[in-house]
Order: C-alpha cells, then structure tokens, then sequence
C-alpha cells in the first residue's frame, strides 16, 4: 500500500476498527459461504478465534440455520439482495449465549443484517452485521409485562367492585389470568364465617374423576392456615403422599395464595400449570395482589351481607317493640277511659247522698233545733260541714276529669282580656290587690283552659296570705327561648284520652315560648312541697287554717300540661310565691 495514498489509509483504519473495536459482529464470506473475517466481538461472544472458523462453512459451524430455514437470505445476498432479520421474528441469528442471566433468555437476542459484497459492482462474498438488542429486548418485554400486569390487576378490581358476588368472577378471573400467566388450572376455597370450615367452592381445568380429591385437600388447608403463599415446584418428581392428588391432576406446578383480611382467614385461591416446572417469583407476586383485591371483595360482601341481616332484624325487633308498645298503649288507654268512667260515674253519683245528708242536717236544725241538747246542736253543724266539704272535693275532681276527657284545640290567645273577665267577677278589693304589668305576649292554647289555669292561681294568691294581711298580686309576662321543666313530676292521676289539635301554621311558632307569671306576697311554700302540691288532694298548708280542697294547683298542671305546656314555682315561706305557666308563643 503506497504511503502517500490517503484513502487507503483510510480505509486501513477502518477495516482494522471494525475488526477490533467494533460494538457488533462483522462477518464476511466467500461465495462458497467459507469465512473470510471474524472480528473480535464475534470472537469475544461466540468464543470461537479467527483461526477456528477461517475458511470453513458457516452452515457447518452453525448447522441450526439450515434447520430454521435461513440458508435462503445467504443465496439471496449472493444475488444482490440484504435483508434484514428481526428479533421479533427470528430472535436471533446465530445461537450465540446471551450476556444476561434471565430465565427464558438463554440465547442472545439479535438483529442481524445479511447484504452482498461488492467489488467494482459485482459480489464477490456476503457480509454479515450482527447487533447485541438483548438488554433492549429484555427491557421492552419487562415493560409489556408490567403492562398486562397492570391490565389484569386494573381489571380484577373493578369487576371484583361491581360484583355483588365476588366469587362467581373467580372463572372470569382465572381465564383471564390464564390467558396472561400461562396456568391450566385453579382452585378456590372459602371459609364458613360461622363454622371455620375450609370448603371447595369452585375449580377448573381440573379432570373431573380429580375434582373429589379436592374437596378437603390437607395440604391446602394447612396453607390456608398461615399468612404466607406457598408455592410448589416439579410436583410430579416429589415423592410425599400429601402431593398425590396434585400428581393424579396432571399438575407439574402450582402456587396457593392465602385469603386475609385483618388477620382473619377467609380462603385460599391456588392456580397450577401442567407444562412448566416452577412458577416464577414475579407471578407469585401477581398473583399475591389478586389474592388481596379477591379477599377483600369477599369481606366487604360478607360485612355487607351482615349488616344487611343486622338492619332486617332491627327493623323486625323495632316493629315488633312498635306493636308491642301500641297493644300496651290500647290497653293503657282502656284502663285510663274505664279509670276516667269511674271516677266521672262515682264522683257523680255521690252528690246525692251527700246533698242528701246535707238536707237532713238542715231539717234537723231547722224544724228540730230547739229540742236538740246544745252538745247534739254542734254535732250537727259539724255533721252539716262534712257534706258541704265533700260536695266540694267531688265538684273539684269532676273538673279535674273534664279538663283531661275534653278535646283541647290550640289557637292564638290574648292573655289581657281573661284578666280583664276574671278580675270583673271579683270584689273591688280584690282588682285593686292585682297589677298587670303589660304588655302581655299571646299564647297559643286554649281559651277557657287557660281562663281557668290563671283563676286558680289568682285564687290561690288571695287565699294564702297572713290574716288580716291585705294580698298584694301582679301578672306579667316574658318570652323565653328554650322550655323548661315542670316541676311537677311524675304523671297526673288521669292522662290525656284526646289528642291536642293545632291551628295550621302554628308550628313556625313553637320555637318560642311565653311564660305568664303570678307573684304574690303570700305566706309562702317549703322547698320540699313545690313539686308535691301541684297533685291531687295535695296541700301545702294546715287544712284547719285556709280552705280547700287540694285540687286547684292539679287542675292547673293538668290543663297546662294538655295545652303542651309546663308550670312551677318559686317561693319560700314568708316571702311570697311566684308561679308561672309556660305556653308556646303565638
């Protein structure tokens, strides 16, 4: 080669990297397809020197091309055309180790390009470009791996979600994990939640002369008994009884996944293959994850279909209660109606003999008075007053029986106008002893029982003061936000038979409430009787100094009570009393 030729030079430099530096196989050979080159990266993969291969056939170092029909692109590239071949298509050109330790990538994956060579326009060999596309490959099939996995777990969870039944997917699901996995066969159990027992609840591509030998397989069972999947290996070369029903399946591997949710055992789903020998870590992971998406979906069924029994069973016991309380209620309400007769019918019916013995006290002192010793004179004046006392005690419980039979409508009432009616059927005295501080705020109730609610008080606040003490009352009113007790508690003698009707739009005003007060200067009542005198024949006083019957503070706290409202009282002996009645505004 001459020095001072350039582009020989050039062509020298060339030829000498490719032979040594070159990142991918260089090839050429004769027409007779005998090597003629070798470069060092074929060396360097192949293991064969430049030495070993020159001049001898490549068909005959690699006779696996003529076997996969590849003999054809050499006689193509010694007519003048280059092809190309593809790992997709072929994987690889010559059958050259792979440089990753990948299990199913044993051979190198390669690109290879077969074109002739040409001297002055005619071809006087073929050339052959092999490049290394393994970790490409490698890396492509890891991402098209996570892809279907992503796929399958994307669409395990929302057909298990919209299941109402998750384990009738379990077919669905394993065609499609079959599809992507490569498995023949699966197994799915579920755990009794009251029982605990392990049971059989679906398989498939199992022989069905094998199915039985499933139906309570011990070594599934132990595994469903612990947290961790367990996988088996060359089931058909183990020795063990416990794997005889795996072998008589056809099963060469298998993997069980355990089903927990919050450490309790709901099952065990296992799938197994009859072509392959082991199941491989990242599967086994797969396969983990769907077991957790499938255990899930079966508790939240299971919660599901407890809560759902639950609420029956509430709904059932609350109308059983509800039935039970109305049967209560209609006999309470028939023992109240008889005790209401009675005490009508009684009370009524003793005002005759009263009235009579009553008449024959009258006849004795008038027509008789003056042949009676003075001793049986006072025995029948206080044989006169004994009648006149009980006449008045059955004409108070008739009243106290009518405010709890009658039928009570609720309607706007101006409180100033009962004043004003009360007050004209009393003594002069007695409207100068009364102060109204108004304006009084209407209530909504019941016009009478509330004119005979404020009469009773103001009666008793004119009886119930010192002797030859002057009584001194004043009635006032003040709107309050929130209700409050009564002080009298416990229940009345009679409850109310009727239902309070209300005036249409008298709701929006209930959130208010208006309390009328009557305070006097009266003589005062214990602490300890303000709930007690607001009951029948009740009495805060001697009833040897003040008259009367026990009956009139009852009376107000059953009329308020049929109104919807409350009462009570704030007094001390000595310092008067201030009662009040609270009543919704109107």
């Amino acid at each position: 080669m001459p020095e001072d030729n350039p582009e020989a030079k050039r062509q020298a430099a060339l030829l000498s990297w490719i032979q040594q530096f070159a990142p991918y196989g260089v090839i050429t050979l004769d027409k007779a397809f005998c090597a003629q080159t070798w470069n060092h990266w074929m060396e360097l993969h192949s293991g064969m020197r430049f030495e070993d291969v020159a001049g001898k056939d490549l068909f005959t170092l690699f006779p696996d091309l003529r076997r996969r029909r590849l003999h054809s692109v050499f006689e193509r590239a010694l007519n003048g055309e280059s092809s190309v071949l593809s790992t997709g298509l072929h994987h690889h050109l010559l059958p050259l180790p792979s440089p990753m330790r990948e299990p199913g990538m044993l051979l190198m994956r390669q690109t290879a390009r077969i074109a002739p060579l040409l001297f002055e326009k005619t071809v006087c060999g073929i050339v052959v470009v092999i490049e290394d596309v393994t970790q490409r490959e490698s890396q492509a099939e890891a991402l098209i791996r996570q892809h279907r996995r992503q796929e399958i777990l994307s669409w395990t969870s929302a057909h298990l979600l919209k299941s109402e039944e998750p384990w009738n997917t379990m077919r669905q699901l394993f065609f499609k994990i079959a599809e992507h996995l490569d498995f023949d066969t699966f197994f799915f159990y579920l755990r009794d939640a009251e029982s605990g027992v392990l049971s059989l609840y679906g398989a498939g591509g199992v022989p069905p002369d094998s199915e039985k030998d499933f139906a309570d397989y011990p070594l599934f069972s132990k595994v469903a008994q612990s947290s961790e999947v367990a996988i088996f290996d060359s089931v058909q070369s183990r020795a063990e009884p416990e794997y005889a029903p795996l072998k008589k399946a056809g099963v060469s591997a298998a993997v069980a996944i355990p089903l927990f949710v919050n450490e309790r055992p709901l099952g065990l789903l296992c799938f197994a293959t009859w072509s392959r020998e082991s199941i491989a870590r990242e599967e086994s992971d797969l396969l983990m994850t769907i077991g957790q998406y499938l255990a899930i979906a079966v508790d939240r069924e299971r919660t599901n279909r407890q809560l759902q029994k639950a609420t029956e069973q509430l709904a059932d016991h609350a109308q059983l209660l509800e039935q039970r309380v109305e049967e209560r209620t209609a006999r309470l309400q028939d023992t109240i109606s008889e005790l209401e007769m009675f005490s009508y019918t009684l009370a009524h019916d003793l005002k005759a003999p009263v009235r009579g013995m009553m008449g024959y006290c009258k006849i004795l002192t008038e027509d008789f008075g003056g042949a009676l010793p003075p001793a049986a004179s006072a025995i029948v004046q206080r044989l006169a007053r004994t009648p006149r006392r009980m006449e008045e005690l059955i004409q108070s419980l008739l009243e106290f029986s009518k405010v709890s039979r009658r039928e009570v409508v609720l309607s706007r009432v101006e409180i100033e106008p009962i004043i004003e009616d009360l007050l004209a059927l009393r003594p002069a005295a007695v409207r100068q002893a009364i102060t109204i501080c108004g304006p009084l705020h209407a209530v909504r109730a019941q016009r009478d029982l509330l004119q005979q609610v404020l009469s009773n008080l103001v009666d008793n606040a004119i009886k119930f003061v010192n002797p030859e003490t002057q009584p001194k009352i004043s009635i006032h009113t003040e709107v309050v936000s929130h209700s409050s007790p009564s002080i009298r508690s416990g229940h009345l003698l009679f409850s109310s038979t009727e239902s309070t009707q209300v005036e249409p739009g008298a709701a929006e005003a209930a959130s208010k409430l208006v309390r009328v007060w009557v305070a006097d200067e009266g003589i005062g009542i214990r602490p300890e009787l303000h709930q007690k005198i607001f009951g029948i024949f009740e009495r805060g006083v001697n009833a040897g100094t003040y008259e009367g019957t026990g009956m009139g503070l009852a009376i107000v706290a059953r009329a308020t009570q049929r109104m919807g409202g409350s009462c009570g009282l704030e007094s001390e002996p000595g310092r008067g009393s201030r009662f009040w009645v609270e009543l919704p505004a109107a």
